[in-house]
């Protein structure tokens, strides 16, 4: 994950689960700049795929919890790709929903200027 980083930028949060948007499953990653999604794929030869959305891109962030046995969390955004759905586990979902809005919902916050932890 490091070769994506960008100079003086810090993961803060990260997902020890997959989550799914669409059919593919991610690990998220949220950094003091942005959040990235990240998948690696292929046994023999890797190939690796990220999504990257800056936080001033994010609007609408919606958390929703779903199921009754076995809970979900879903979390709701747009972005500069479109409407992302992002589905997890329930409690984990709920942690990056708060990274979230801690870093993009913040009053006043600057998405470019790193924010101490």
């Amino acid at each position: 994950m490091e070769g994506y980083l960008l100079p003086g930028e810090e993961v803060v949060h990260w997902s020890d689960f997959h989550v799914t948007l669409g059919e593919t499953r991610y690990r998220v990653f949220i950094t003091n700049l942005r959040l990235l999604l990240y998948r690696e794929s292929g046994l023999l030869f890797k190939e690796e795929e990220i999504i990257s959305e800056r936080f001033n891109q994010i609007q609408g962030l919606q958390f929703t919890q779903q199921g009754a046995i076995k809970k979900r969390g879903v979390l709701r955004f747009n972005a500069s790709g479109g409407e992302f759905v992002l589905e997890g586990p329930v409690n984990g979902m709920r942690a990056i929903f708060k990274a979230l809005q801690e870093r993009a919902m913040a009053p006043g916050s600057d998405p470019y200027r790193p924010v101490s932890s």
